[in-house]
């Protein structure tokens, strides 16, 4: 179904809205606060459309008390590659629409800034709970687990974020346009390349242009290299929780080869300001290239041999297999994404779906399991694994010539509005980002995937003995900071 379809069967309607298409894929449909439910449940009943997000974009003081709030509920169709952005105006809280979409009320709480509540208690004979946290022995951001647990087996699990609330939302709407791709990064310290990516891709979007065919290879091998040292950790996490040694620090040895192989080609272990709107910030020649092929060359046979020997381990399935179960219909209620979702057999990927830079070019069949458990999240983690290498090498056979440092200066007109997404070792990642004056922001969103993912998690501890939480929790390998943005 393309755009104009879904244009045609709202007019149907006899609504009063208006609509707009921006940027090619982007339907901004504009309906008054009492339509909204009917114009959601035709998204999702109708058309089949994904749930993304929902979020406020502009409030105006309307009097001394009362404001005014837009409310975007945003829709994909990801086998046309496009978005449907519907937003009202209202001046009360948002339209509850947890009845026709359940994660609806994780969005709305955002909105309504309830980031406190109560944790729910389960009573009965035999019934107590443990509480975890937010102070953990690792080096980690804090987080509170309660679990309720009737016996052994875990009845439910509370999880309670945001005690780092950092505000960069906001913040973004006070630094240069030029500047901003520095704060993005740092919202997410495992995903700060795909968080410059999304940005450089959001600005390009808004000015209308395209970088060169060899900085979009460039990028891609960037950000598989970022995905190649994050699944590298969880692999080895999840050995780590199990005991699993000899595994959990082979992986350690894999990832620090890479990360250093980042800091070589880009001067940071993370690839930190390496992907600016319309450029790079590094220079790439023949040496760097070589580089990156004889050290992926020397990793790549000793890594799946690891893998093998791992998902061959009578010891290793014996705590992996049939742990940590989230059905398709609950991933797909909860609007899981990334890994842990294509896990559950939702075959869903930002690169396929909305294809950006060399992805459109480069393509793969979309990894899927079903089962939903922590060893299919360890089975897809090494497929992309494996797909990460042969995306590298693809990437780099598109570029032959020598790639100069390039960070332009630019400037946005004021009233410009986007919305993109990309494929972050998390899942999707989705940024809206409408400008204003002083070539700033008047208003920039994330939809980072550890928010909804994280429910994910509360749901494949169920039945599970609390011993079994940290292997479940590696195998999700979810982000704090993301939440505390």
């Amino acid at each position: 179904m393309k755009i104009t379809d879904v244009i045609n069967s709202l007019q149907e309607l006899n609504f009063d809205l208006k609509y707009e298409v921006k940027n090619n894929n982007e339907l901004y449909v504009r309906v008054k606060s009492d339509q909204i439910r009917k114009i959601v449940l035709i998204c999702v009943d109708l058309y089949k459309f994904n749930y993304i997000c929902e979020f406020s974009v502009v409030e105006n003081e309307t009097s001394a008390s009362n404001k005014e709030a837009t409310i975007n509920c945003v829709f994909s169709n990801s086998k046309q590659g496009y978005y449907v952005i519907c937003s009202y105006t209202t001046d009360k809280k948002p339209i509850d629409l947890s009845n026709i979409i359940y994660q609806s009320k994780l969005f709305q709480r955002e909105i309504n800034k309830e980031y406190d509540y109560k944790i729910k208690e389960v009573s009965g004979t035999g019934a107590y709970q443990v509480a975890v946290g937010p102070v953990h022995a690792g080096i980690i951001e804090p987080g509170h687990f309660r679990f309720s647990v009737m016996g052994e087996p875990i009845e439910n699990l509370e999880i309670k974020l945001m005690y780092k609330y950092r505000g960069i939302e906001k913040l973004c709407q006070d630094i240069n346009v030029n500047t901003l791709n520095l704060m993005f990064e740092r919202i997410s310290g495992e995903s700060s390349v795909a968080y410059g990516e999304v940005y450089a891709i959001l600005v390009e979007k808004l000015l209308g242009v395209e970088v060169s065919t060899e900085v979009k290879a460039f990028r891609v091998v960037l950000l598989e290299l970022e995905r190649m040292y994050n699944y590298m950790d969880d692999l080895g996490g999840v050995g780590n929780d199990i005991g699993y040694s000899y595994v959990a620090k082979k992986f350690g040895y894999f990832s620090e080869v890479v990360h250093q192989l980042c800091e070589r080609i880009s001067g940071s272990r993370y690839m930190r300001n390496a992907i600016v709107p319309l450029g790079i910030n590094i220079d790439f020649n023949e040496m760097k290239r070589n580089d990156i092929l004889d050290t992926l060359k020397s990793l790549k046979t000793r890594v799946f041999s690891i893998i093998k020997m791992s998902v061959n381990s009578v010891s290793f399935l014996d705590r992996v297999e049939d742990s940590g179960m989230v059905s398709r219909a609950m991933a797909k209620k909860l609007c899981m994404t990334g890994v842990v979702a294509r896990a559950c057999n939702l075959k869903y990927d930002v690169r396929a779906s909305f294809p950006y830079e060399l992805y459109k070019e480069i393509k793969r069949d979309i990894n899927i399991e079903t089962k939903g458990g922590v060893f299919e999240r360890y089975k897809l983690k090494a497929r992309e694994l494996k797909d990460a290498f042969t995306f590298i090498e693809k990437a780099l056979s598109y570029i032959n010539v020598d790639i100069k440092r390039e960070k332009q200066e630019f400037c946005l007109k004021e009233g410009l509005e986007a919305i993109t997404s990309v494929e972050t070792v998390k899942g999707e990642l989705v940024v809206y980002g409408l400008t204003g004056k002083d070539n700033k922001f008047d208003r920039i969103y994330f939809k980072t995937p550890s928010f909804t993912n994280w429910t994910g998690m509360s749901e494949a501890v169920l039945g599970e003995i609390i011993p079994d939480f940290p292997l479940i929790n590696k195998s999700f390998n979810m982000s704090y900071s993301e939440n505390d943005k």
